[in-house]
Order: C-alpha cells, then sequence, then structure tokens
C-alpha cells in the first residue's frame, strides 16, 4: 500500500455516510517505522484529524471507520506533527549507493497486528507513475520499486528530510561523488555533508565542488569553520576560492588559520590569476643534494600526505636555489649510500613565476611533464604546477570532474 494510493480516498463512518476524503496522513516519529497516528480528511469545508484507532477497514476504493464521525474524538492538533503529504513527498535523500540526490515520490506503508506503519520511501518512477494514476501500467513496465527503508531516513528535522549518512559511509565515497552529493543540495544540507566529515575529507570533497557553490558555502560559514576548511585545503585552490571572496571575509579566514599556512596564501594571493603563480601550489617535495638515497625515501614517507605529488623531487640549495630533480624511479634503481647530487637531472624545464596560465599548460603538454617547477627572476622555488591545473586551464569546466586525479 502506499500514500498516493489513500489520497484523496473516500471516507465512510459506520453508518456508511461519507464524510470527505482523505486529505494527508499523521505519523509518530519515534520508532524506527513510524505509526500511522491519524487521517486528516475534508468535509464540509473542515478539516477532521481520526485518530487510525477509528480505521476499521481500507478498501480499494474507501476507508471505512468504526464510528459515526460525531462519535470520534479528534487526534489533537500540533504543528509540529509529521504529515505524509506536506513533509515527506517530494523531498530530497541522499542516495548512498548511487552517490545521487533523489527525490521522494511514494511512502510505502504496511498493515500489522492491527496498526498500519510506514516502512520506506519510493525514490523509482513507479511513485511518480502511481501519483499520475497510472501505477499498473508503471508496474508492467517496470516490476520493481525503487525503495529505501525508513529506518535509514534521518527523521530529526522532516522539514529538511534526508537519509542518514554514516561518517563511515560518507568517508568511502570519492571526494568528487560527495561533490556530486553536496552540489545537488541545498546549502543548509551541503553544511551539514561537510561538517559530518573530517577535515581533510570535507576539503579533499570541497575542492571538488562547483565554484559557485564552494563561494556560496564558505560564506556562509562561522568564520572559524571556514578557516579550518580552507587550512586543509590545497594552497592553489585554498587561494583560488579566497580570490572569489569579499577582502573582509577573506581577511577574517586569513586571521584565523594557521599562521604559517596563512601567510603562504598571503603570497600565493599576491600573484595574477592568470599567471603560473596565481595556479601554481607550494606543496611539493624538495630535498638537498647532499642527502642519500635513503636520506631523500626516508624523507618522502614523512611529507608523503603533505604534498601534491611524490613522482618529482626537486633538488634545492640552502638558499632554495632549483638545482636539479629525481624521480621515483631514479631513487629505486640507485643505492641507498649514494648522494642525490650524482644522478639528478640538471637540465631543468622550469618557468617563470609571472608566465601566462596558457603557457605553462602548452609547456606541460609539449615535455609531457607531471608537473612544472615554477621559479622567481632569481632561479628561487616558488612552487609547481601539476598537470591536473594544466587539465583545468584547457578543458571545461563540466569536464573538469572526469579527469582523475593523477600521480597523488
Amino acid at each position: 500500500m502506499y500514500l498516493t494510493e489513500l489520497l484523496s480516498k473516500k471516507v465512510f463512518d459506520k453508518n456508511n455516510d461519507q464524510w470527505g476524503k482523505i486529505k494527508d496522513i499523521i505519523i509518530s516519529a519515534d520508532k524506527t517505522y513510524p505509526r500511522i497516528e491519524a487521517i486528516k480528511i475534508k468535509a464540509n469545508g473542515e478539516n477532521y484529524f481520526i485518530p487510525s484507532s477509528y480505521i476499521n477497514q481500507i478498501t480499494a476504493n474507501k476507508v471505512i471507520l468504526t464510528k459515526a464521525l460525531e462519535d470520534i474524538i479528534q487526534y489533537p492538533r500540533q504543528d509540529s506533527s509529521i504529515k505524509l503529504s506536506r513533509d515527506i513527498l517530494d523531498r530530497q535523500v541522499v542516495d548512498m549507493e548511487g552517490s545521487k540526490i533523489r527525490r521522494v515520490n511514494d511512502v510505502e506503508i504496511t498493515y500489522k497486528k492491527g496498526e498500519y506503519y510506514i516502512i520506506g520511501v519510493d525514490i523509482g518512477i513507479n511513485g511518480l507513475f502511481r501519483r499520475l494514476g497510472l501505477g499498473g501500467l508503471s508496474k508492467k513496465l517496470h516490476p520493481e520499486d525503487n525503495i529505501i527503508s525508513w529506518k535509514d531516513i534521518d527523521s530529526l528535522d522532516f522539514s529538511n528530510l534526508k537519509l542518514k549518512v554514516s561518517k563511515e559511509k560518507l568517508t568511502r565515497l570519492h571526494p568528487a561523488d560527495i561533490a556530486d552529493i553536496v552540489d545537488g543540495l541545498g546549502i543548509s544540507d551541503s553544511m551539514s555533508i561537510l561538517s559530518s566529515l573530517d577535515d581533510e575529507s570535507a576539503a579533499d570533497a570541497f575542492e571538488e565542488i562547483s565554484p559557485e557553490k564552494q563561494k556560496t558555502i564558505l560564506t556562509e560559514m562561522e568564520k572559524k569553520e571556514a578557516a579550518e576548511l580552507v587550512d586543509e585545503m590545497s594552497p592553489d585552490d585554498a587561494a583560488d576560492l579566497l580570490a572569489t571572496i569579499s577582502d573582509e571575509k577573506k581577511e577574517e579566514i586569513l586571521r584565523l588559520m594557521d599562521p604559517e599556512e596563512s601567510q603562504e596564501l598571503r603570497e600565493l594571493l599576491e600573484y595574477p590569476e592568470n599567471t603560473a603563480g596565481g595556479i601554481m601550489t607550494t606543496e611539493y617535495a624538495h630535498v638537498t643534494g647532499n642527502m642519500t638515497t635513503l636520506d631523500v625515501m626516508t624523507t618522502l614517507r614523512k611529507i608523503a600526505d603533505e604534498v601534491e605529488t611524490l613522482y618529482y623531487i626537486y633538488v634545492l640549495s640552502e638558499e632554495d636555489d632549483l638545482e636539479g630533480v629525481v624521480t621515483i624511479r631514479e631513487l629505486l634503481l640507485n643505492n641507498n649510500d649514494t648522494k642525490i647530487y650524482d644522478y639528478m637531472n640538471k637540465d631543468i624545464i622550469s618557468v617563470d613565476v609571472n608566465e601566462e596560465e596558457n603557457e605553462v599548460a602548452k609547456i606541460i603538454a609539449k615535455y609531457n611533464l607531471v608537473a612544472l617547477p615554477i621559479v622567481d627572476e632569481n632561479n628561487k622555488m616558488k612552487g609547481i604546477v601539476t598537470v591536473d591545473d594544466a587539465i583545468d586551464i584547457v578543458l571545461p569546466t563540466a569536464w573538469k570532474k572526469r579527469i582523475p586525479t593523477m600521480f597523488r
């Protein structure tokens, strides 16, 4: 039995007098599968709330009560009452299996031991067809209903229905999948999803959200929460985001961030948006030439989670001059006690921090680079631009999420 099959069903009392039609159904919310408490009917221009205990029978055409309407003690009206049609139909829920936003098209009801219970919501096409009076046809075309069990629904706020989304289940999703879910929700729900994640997972997902949604969420967030989120983002993405909000909000966030991270972002924000400096990240692996292969491998294990890519390891002087580069493959092929300086590649392809971003993308493509080092006029290392960033430059926004993040 489904809600849409009950709505507008005629209601008769024990004398077989018709009193009106069902307009809504009131439920309790204190159980895994809530019980129907009452039906709302409209008769003679007035609303009546009939407790479910007065329901004698529900047939294909009508609902029959156990008493005459004038003998029924009505269900006490409460503004907080949960009404299935008003509060549940057409609400959005998160489908964790498909990582999508779904709409509630119907509500499934069952009868057990003299009571009616809500057991699930229909998010499939059958529910939509039932609402159009084409349930029989739909069942022939689509035999299987698409039901989400009621126990998986978060019943804390029925004005804003959502599935119970455990932190464990969310963190198992790819950040891009979480972003797809967040992009399909309102701001309040989006913030709720992000706040249920740990800081790192929230930042990873946030970086995949559409720029417009990012800006809106960040603007609505509490300053401290926004600062914590930005703190966990990669510097280049964080700088791009902060560049889109007001100077006042940006300064508030920077002031609440970790001082070192804040200073790093301030420096990135100084570079023009469409230059190498404007798109680079400062999270890269770097060592000195006098370190041995073993020293470098030990260092990489410590910083692996803090850098954008481990494919290239840059060799810098004590004054941050770019002297060479080695790859993971070269580290694995050399002896543990060999100095990096002895086999590093000194013929380095790099670009100036003020180079235009399109030229940076062309160089990455021309030399098949995973990342390109960015230096200033004195050959001081400033950051890197990864192939992911190059893809962002040349591809339309709609295609960016379809390209996998590489070499992380």
